[in-house]
C-alpha cells in the first residue's frame, strides 16, 4: 500500500465527507452524510490565498486516510502569517502506521514553502497518543491556557438583547 501526502481538490471531497464523518463518530458528535459533504465540499474548494484555510489528505491506493485542515494565522506576538493545525485526524484503520507524522510533516512543508512563520496547534491533555506524536516531532508546549464558548453561552457575554451587559443602547435602538 502506499500513502502520499497532497493538498486537498474538488474531486476529494466525497472521500474526505467519509473520513470527517468517522473523525465526528470518534469524538462523539456524529453528523448527517449530507453535513460531512458540505464541509467537505467547503474545504476542497476554497483556494489557499489570504485567510482561507488549508486542507491536506492523506491518501492510500486513493482512499482517504487522514486529514489535516489548517486555518491562516496572525499571531500578536510576531505579526506575521503562522498556521493552525485546527484538525487532524486519521482514520482508525491507518492509526499508528506514521499517517499523522506524514501529515504534520506535509503541514510543515506548507510553513515552509508559504513563507509562515510557525506552524501551531493544540490536543485534548488526556489525547495521550496524539501527545506523544507531537513530543516526538519536537513540538513545544507552551503556557497557554485554551479558552472557547459555545454558541448556546454566548447570552451570558451579551445579554438578552444581544448587548454587552452593563452596555446601554443609544436612543432610538442604534
Amino acid at each position: 500500500m502506499t500513502s502520499i501526502v497532497r493538498a486537498a481538490g474538488p474531486s476529494d471531497a466525497e472521500g474526505l465527507a467519509a473520513l470527517l464523518g468517522e473523525m465526528q463518530a470518534h469524538y462523539g458528535a456524529p453528523v448527517t452524510e449530507a453535513d460531512a459533504l458540505e464541509a467537505a465540499r467547503l474545504l476542497c474548494s476554497l483556494p489557499p490565498e489570504g485567510f482561507n484555510p488549508r486542507t491536506l489528505l492523506a491518501l492510500e491506493d486513493g482512499i482517504a486516510i487522514g486529514s489535516c485542515v489548517l486555518n491562516v494565522m496572525l499571531p500578536a506576538a510576531e505579526l506575521r502569517h503562522s498556521l493552525y493545525i485546527r484538525d487532524l485526524f486519521v482514520s482508525a484503520r491507518a492509526r499508528r502506521r506514521g499517517t499523522g507524522r506524514a501529515l504534520v510533516t506535509g503541514a510543515a512543508k506548507l510553513v515552509r514553502e508559504g513563507g509562515f512563520c510557525a506552524l501551531d496547534w493544540t490536543t485534548d491533555s488526556l489525547n495521550l497518543p496524539a501527545r506523544r506524536l507531537y513530543d516526538g516531532i519536537g513540538g513545544r508546549v507552551l503556557s497557554r491556557t485554551y479558552y472557547r464558548i459555545e454558541t448556546g453561552a454566548l447570552g451570558g457575554l451579551l445579554g438578552e438583547d444581544g448587548a454587552e451587559p452593563g452596555v446601554r443602547r443609544a436612543a432610538g435602538g442604534g
